[in-house]
């Protein structure tokens, strides 16, 4: 908070508090009848209520101060904002820039298929008609498939191993 604001809602504050004191003697004054110390009483809240309008305007001018301040730390932080996502997506360019100098072949993945891999998919294709994977039971059961364990860690049959047809539904 700018210090002009700071004084001014503090001296305005101030000032509206004061103006009590002179209001109360120029009631008790026009009471009376006395109309020379009702009007000095009068002259003294005038005073009061001019001073905390000046503090008014000069909070007035802190808080625009305040608002053209926090306005620029906006802007710079944008600015700052803006440069960096700049500088990132320079960098990002120049990777993919240093990355596409090199050779084509390096910038893809290649997956090459055993021929026991074929002959796994080909076997696992022929699956039954119920849908039971005969090609996959037969792999588990000469042990070249996945391996089944129990509970104890020891190595167990599936059921797919032993024939049956296991049957899950949600």
């Amino acid at each position: 908070m700018n210090a002009k604001t700071m004084e001014g809602l503090a001296g305005a504050s101030a000032s509206m508090s004061l103006i009590s004191t002179p209001m109360n003697v120029a009631k008790e004054a026009e009471r009376k009848g006395d109309t020379d110390k009702m009007q000095r009483a009068l002259g003294y809240a005038a005073g009061m209520k001019d001073q905390a309008e000046e503090y008014g305007k000069k909070a007035e001018k802190g808080m625009k101060a305040d608002a053209e301040e926090a306005k620029k730390q906006e802007k710079l932080h944008q600015e700052e904002l803006i440069e960096a996502r700049r500088k990132e997506r320079e960098e990002q360019e120049k990777r993919l820039k240093g990355e596409g100098a090199g050779s084509e072949a390096s910038s893809f993945d290649s997956v090459e298929i055993s021929p026991e891999g074929k002959s796994q998919v080909g076997a696992a294709e022929e699956t039954a008609p119920d849908g039971f994977d005969t090609a996959g039971a037969a792999a588990i059961a000469d042990g070249t498939g996945d391996m089944v364990y129990d509970k104890s860690g020891e190595s167990a049959q599936s059921a797919a191993a032993e024939g049956t047809y296991v049957d899950v539904s949600v």
